[in-house]
C-alpha cells in the first residue's frame, strides 16, 4: 500500500503496472537526486528500486547526533566487511558502513558538508574527463544546496561561531539544507586559536567552500536550520529530493527490492533489470536507460553479476562474460583515519557526557522542546593541512620519489604525477584533521560499534579524539564478486596502507595533531592523552609505522570502483556511460576517478545533479 500523502512510494503491483523511461537502481544520495531531476519533465516516467526500507520520519535518522547508534545497525546499515587487510597489523576484516534504505548513506552519515579543494576536481579534468573541473561543478554545488545563514537561526549557539564564510559561494534555494551546528564542542574555540599560531594557513580560511579550504574551522552540516518544522533535523536526499516530489504521477519508488542483475543482450544492450521483492524475482523493462546509483560496492557488483567486467573474475564467480570491461571494480579507494585520544581537565564537557543518563534526559528534553542542544549537533571542527607546510624540502622530494616509484602499485602513472605535484604545493591539502567531540576507541577501528563507543579508560570521563586522515590516498583497492549470488557481498579490499607513501603522510598528520594539543590556549584544556597512554616517539619512523598499522579506521568515504576516465583507464566515460554497453550509466560515488580532500556527500550530490543534466542532454529532454 502507498504511504498516505506519498503516492510515489508504492506496492509491487503498482510498480509493475507502469512503463518506465528510466529505472534508477538505488534510492540513496545520488539515486533520489537523479530521479527527482528527471521527473521534472512530466512526460518522463521514472521508477526507483531500493533494497532497504523507507524509514521515513525515523527519529534515529532525523536526530543529528544519533548517527553513532545507527551505524552498525542492520536496519540502517548494510554492514559490509572488507577482506582481511594484509598491510595492517590485525589481519582481520574491517566493517564498511553504507546506508541501507531510502537516502542511502546520506541517512546515516556524520552530516559534514565539505567541498573538496578546487585542484581535486581540476585533476579529474586533467585525466581526460571533460566538464568536471571545479569551475564546471560549482553551479551544481550551488544547485543542490540551501544554505541557512547563521544570522537567521531560531536557536542561539552555545559558543560564538569562529568560522568565516561567503554566502555568495553557497546555494540558497536547493533541496539540501546546510548550516553550522548551534551546539558545538565548547573547546573548539581554543583549538582553532592554538592551530592558527602554527602556520600562515592554519587559522580559519576566508571561505572554506570556495575551492580553498586550508586552515581550521567549523564544518557545515546537512542539518535544516531554516526555522520551520524541520528545524534541527537531518537534511538528506529523502527530505530534499523525494518528499517534495512524492506527488508526481511519473515517479514510482519500490523499497525492499534487491536488484539482482541487468537485462542485457549478447551485444551489451541493457533493456531493464531483474530484482527480488518478497522472496520472488521480477523483471522491469525501460524505454531509455538504466541508471545505476547503487553505491561504491553494489554498482560494480550488479555490473559484474550482469556479465560486465573482467572475464577472469566473472568466470571464477560463475558468470558468463557479455562485455569485457576490466576496469569495473578497480580504482577503489577510501580515506583512512588514525589519531590520538585525549581527556579534558575536570569541569570541561564533551559529548562523552552522554554516558550520564541524567545528561541524556536533559538533552532529550531540550531537543524535544527546542530542536537545539547536544542532540542537534552534527559535523565537527576540522581543518586541512598541506604536506609541504609540515615537511622539509628533502622530505618532499623523497615522498615524491616514493609516489612516482614503479615499485609500488596503486594509481596509474598519470594520477601519481598529479598527486606528486600536489605534495609539493603549500596550496593543496594532503591531510584532514577532525576534532571529534567525544572519545573514540581507535584500537577497535575494524568494528564500528566498538570504535564509536567510549574506550574503557574513558568511561565516566569527558574527552575528545583528534583524527588525522589522508586526503588523497595512494593506496588503491578493488571491489569484485566471488559468487553469482546477488545476496552475497562482493569481495571488498580497500588495501589500507598498502602504499608506503600513505605512512609518510600519516606520520606528518600525527605530528601536527601533537603540536595542536601542545599549544596554548588549547593545551590548558587537556589533562592527558588517553590513547596511546604510553610514550610514542614521533621522530621514530619505525614506532610511528607500527602505531599506524595497529590503529586505522575508515573515514567512511569509499569511492572510485566504477571510475570515469578514458577507455582502458576508466570503467565509464565522462558522460558516465559504461564502456562496452548501451542503455546503462552509473551515477554515484563509484564514478569518482580520484579522491577529494574532505567528506564526500557534497561531491556526490553535485555529481548526481550533473549526471541528471547529462542524461537530459543525451536524450534531448
Amino acid at each position: 500500500m502507498a504511504i498516505p500523502n506519498l503516492p510515489a512510494l508504492c506496492s509491487l503491483e503498482e510498480f509493475l503496472k507502469h512503463d518506465y523511461d528510466f529505472i534508477v537502481v538505488g534510492g540513496g544520495t545520488a539515486g533520489l537526486t537523479v530521479a527527482a531531476r528527471l521527473t521534472e519533465n512530466p512526460n518522463i516516467k521514472v521508477g526507483v528500486l531500493e533494497a532497504g526500507a523507507a524509514n521515513i520520519g525515523d527519529p534515529m535518522i532525523m536526530t543529528p547526533a544519533l548517527y553513532p547508534k545507527i551505524i552498525g545497525d542492520p536496519k540502517y546499515d548494510w554492514i559490509h566487511h572488507s577482506i582481511p587487510q594484509k598491510s595492517l597489523s590485525k589481519k582481520i576484516p574491517f566493517q564498511q558502513p553504507r546506508g541501507k534504505g531510502l537516502g542511502g548513506s546520506s541517512a546515516i552519515n556524520y552530516q559534514m558538508y565539505v567541498r573538496g579543494h578546487a585542484t581535486d576536481y581540476d585533476d579529474w579534468e586533467k585525466l581526460g574527463n571533460r566538464g568536471w573541473s571545479f569551475k564546471d561543478l560549482l553551479p551544481y554545488f550551488k544547485k543542490h544546496e540551501h544554505f541557512d545563514d547563521p544570522a537567521s537561526y531560531k536557536n542561539k549557539p552555545n559558543i560564538p561561531l569562529e568560522t568565516k564564510y561567503d554566502a555568495g559561494f553557497h546555494g540558497r534555494n536547493g533541496p539540501i539544507h546546510t548550516s553550522f551546528s548551534t551546539w558545538r564542542l565548547p573547546q573548539e574555540r581554543e583549538w582553532i586559536a592554538a592551530a592558527s599560531t602554527l602556520g600562515e594557513k592554519m587559522g580559519s580560511p576566508m571561505n572554506a567552500w570556495c575551492g580553498d579550504h586550508l586552515g581550521t574551522y567549523h564544518s557545515l552540516s546537512t542539518i535544516d536550520r531554516s526555522g520551520g518544522e524541520a528545524d534541527g533535523t537531518r537534511s538528506y536526499s529523502v527530505t530534499g529530493y523525494l518528499l517534495p516530489n512524492a506527488q508526481r504521477a511519473n515517479l514510482r519508488v519500490l523499497t525492499e527490492s534487491l536488484v539482482e542483475r541487468l537485462v542485457i543482450s549478447n551485444e551489451g544492450a541493457v533493456s531493464g533489470v531483474e530484482f527480488e521483492h518478497g522472496g520472488k524475482s521480477h523483471k522491469v523493462l525501460v524505454k531509455k536507460e538504466v541508471v545505476l546509483s547503487a553505491g561504491v560496492f553494489k554498482s560494480p557488483q550488479i555490473l559484474e553479476l550482469s556479465g560486465i567486467g573482467n572475464p577472469e573474475i566473472l568466470k571464477a564467480a560463475g558468470v558468463k562474460t557479455i562485455v569485457n570491461n576490466p576496469r569495473i571494480g578497480e580504482n577503489f579507494h577510501d580515506h583512512p583515519a588514525t589519531g590520538f585520544g585525549y581527556e579534558f581537565i575536570d569541569g570541561e564537557k564533551s559529548l562523552d557526557a552522554m554516558q550520564d543518563p541524567s545528561y541524556v534526559q536533559s538533552a532529550m528534553a531540550e531537543y524535544g522542546s527546542t530542536r537545539n542542544g547536544p542532540l542537534s549537533s552534527g559535523g565537527a571542527a576540522m581543518g586541512f593541512v598541506s604536506y609541504a607546510d609540515l615537511a622539509s624540502s628533502s622530505d618532499i622530494s623523497s615522498l615524491q620519489d616514493l609516489v612516482l616509484s614503479p615499485d609500488h602499485g596503486g594509481h596509474s602513472q598519470a594520477v601519481k604525477e598529479l598527486l606528486a605535484k600536489g605534495i609539493a604545493s603549500k596550496d593543496e591539502a594532503s591531510i584532514q584533521i577532525v576534532l571529534l567531540p567525544a572519545s573514540l576507541n581507535i584500537e577497535e577501528g575494524y568494528e564500528q560499534p566498538k570504535l564509536l563507543a567510549p574506550p574503557p579508560q574513558m568511561v565516566g570521563k569527558n574527552g575528545f579524539f583528534m583524527a588525522a586522515c589522508i586526503a588523497r590516498p595512494l593506496s588503491v583497492g578493488t571491489v569484485h564478486i566471488t559468487s553469482s549470488d546477488p545476496k552475497e557481498d562482493p569481495e571488498i579490499d580497500p588495501a589500507y596502507l598498502s602504499h608506503p607513501a600513505d605512512i609518510e603522510i600519516f606520520a606528518k598528520g600525527l605530528q601536527i595533531v601533537d603540536k595542536m594539543v601542545s599549544t596554548s590556549p588549547f593545551k590548558e584544556k587537556i589533562k592527558r592523552r588517553y590513547y596511546p597512554d604510553g610514550p610514542l616517539d614521533l621522530s621514530d619512523k619505525n614506532a610511528v609505522e607500527t602505531y599506524l598499522r595497529d590503529n586505522v579506521a575508515t573515514e567512511y568515504h569509499p569511492l572510485g570502483s566504477c571510475g570515469m576516465g578514458k577507455e582502458g583507464v576508466g570503467a565509464v566515460d565522462d558522460r558516465l556511460k559504461v564502456y562496452g554497453c548501451k542503455g546503462v550509466r552509473v551515477v554515484d560515488a563509484s564514478v569518482i576517478p580520484l579522491h577529494v580532500s574532505g567528506n564526500i556527500v557534497a561531491t556526490v550530490y553535485t555529481l548526481a545533479e550533473k549526471g541528471a543534466d547529462m542524461i537530459k542532454e543525451d536524450w534531448g529532454l
